[in-house]
């Protein structure tokens, strides 16, 4: 296992700043068990394109001989994972309704664009650090817990050859997204029925997913590593939740800090801890990964650092932070605690403060873990190896 701690790249505008911008519609193209999505999106569909070339004449349609008789009513079956439960002001998904803790809204989902960037900024535009390429690129991707599908669909565009699966609990996913891409509405701790049992994956991607999870390994680790086909890879992208300095300027009593302390003792109480962030590491060394490795970056709360590409990062976060802020607050706090939506407010207002504190040198911690399913005949050995960089002088 080798670990590092990396600063950004000199060059922050990144590797994937030529990569075309993906339009997004207003409504995913959503695909639940046993139902099958059709996209006419772009699709020409005209009285000219409709007749014999030169005769005039309208092409005949024949009608299937054998038409499927669907199991699932698809009308009920959307509303039932559409119909969400509004609280405080926020809308929460339907499917699975209270197993998570997080919106779903429009504010939320801007925010989770918005965060997309930011962590883009952060690994030099790169979307994954898996050993994919042009030359060598992936067949089958799954993104789990795929949220507004920004990820799924760039590395629809990045690799058109591709067959890309997004999976989530909430049906808020885009519907102008390449042929190549897909969503379903799904909740990963289920056994893994929505796809043929035939098909495997070889790259298997899940980002920004703290508060999901009872157990990172049970859960989601050796899901993906029974899904795998050999030599395919696994990345989780995290947070660990806690905030954290190195240089005392951040005291016991931050409100911040504080804030967070609260939400993550909340959150593991009812099984969806968020300090997860640390543990993909060990939990694919556990289930047989090799060539595991893992990635570790600050991220500055602010703009407190001196350096200009980690203020930068830090003033981005800042705004991802301040956005965000009620969202994960609301959930925890408002079921766990049973907090008003007032209390809650109340107690932001010292926390937003906090956030944009630049006295306080406070960051937070971002894991990338890769992991490799070995062949069967593959010796399984994880060497270790750290690398630790400074993030940057305050």
């Amino acid at each position: 296992m080798a670990s590092s701690s990396n600063p950004p790249p000199d060059d922050l505008s990144g590797e994937g700043a030529s990569q075309p911008a993906p339009h997004f519609g207003e409504r995913g193209r959503v695909q639940v068990p046993g139902g099958d999505s059709v996209d006419l999106m772009g699709y020409q569909f005209s009285f000219q394109q409709n007749l014999e070339a030169g005769t005039g004449k309208s092409v005949f349609i024949e009608a299937d001989s054998l038409p499927v008789q669907r199991d699932l009513d698809w009308e009920s079956v959307t509303s039932s994972v559409t119909n969400y439960r509004t609280e405080n002001g926020r809308t929460y998904h339907a499917y699975k309704d209270g197993s998570y803790f997080y919106p779903n809204d429009i504010d939320e989902q801007d925010r989770q664009q918005f965060e997309h960037v930011v962590l883009q900024h952060l690994m030099g535009g790169r979307l994954y650090f898996a050993p994919f390429s042009q030359e060598r690129p992936p067949k089958r991707i799954l993104d789990i817990g795929t949220g507004t599908g920004i990820w799924a669909v760039e590395m629809g565009f990045e690799y058109p050859t591709a067959k890309v699966l997004g999976t989530d609990l909430s049906a808020i996913q885009p519907t102008d997204v390449p042929l190549n891409v897909e969503f379903y509405v799904e909740d990963t701790r289920d056994p893994w029925h929505w796809y043929r049992q035939e098909d495997r994956f070889d790259y298997i991607h899940t980002r920004m997913t703290l508060g999901c999870w009872e157990d990172v390994k049970t859960d989601v680790v050796q899901k993906s590593f029974d899904q795998l086909e050999p030599g395919g890879w696994f990345e989780a992208q995290d947070l660990l939740s806690t905030i954290l300095c190195d240089d005392g300027t951040m005291a016991d009593d931050n409100p911040l800090k504080l804030h967070f302390e609260d939400i993550a003792d909340a959150t593991a109480s009812e099984g969806r801890p968020l300090r997860s962030g640390d543990r993909w590491r060990r939990a694919c060394e556990e289930v047989g990964f090799v060539d595991v490795t893992e990635y570790v970056f600050k991220i500055p709360i602010n703009g407190w650092p001196r350096e200009l590409r980690w203020k930068e990062l830090g003033k981005m976060w800042e705004a991802n932070f301040l956005h965000g802020i009620q969202a994960v607050t609301y959930g925890p706090l408002g079921r766990i605690r049973n907090l008003s939506r007032n209390q809650m407010e109340m107690l932001l207002l010292d926390v937003r403060k906090s956030i944009s504190d630049t006295s306080v040198h406070a960051y937070q911690k971002f894991f990338i873990v890769l992991g490799r399913k070995p062949f069967p005949d593959e010796e399984r050995h994880n060497p270790h190896h750290t690398e630790d960089t400074p993030m940057a002088d305050s």
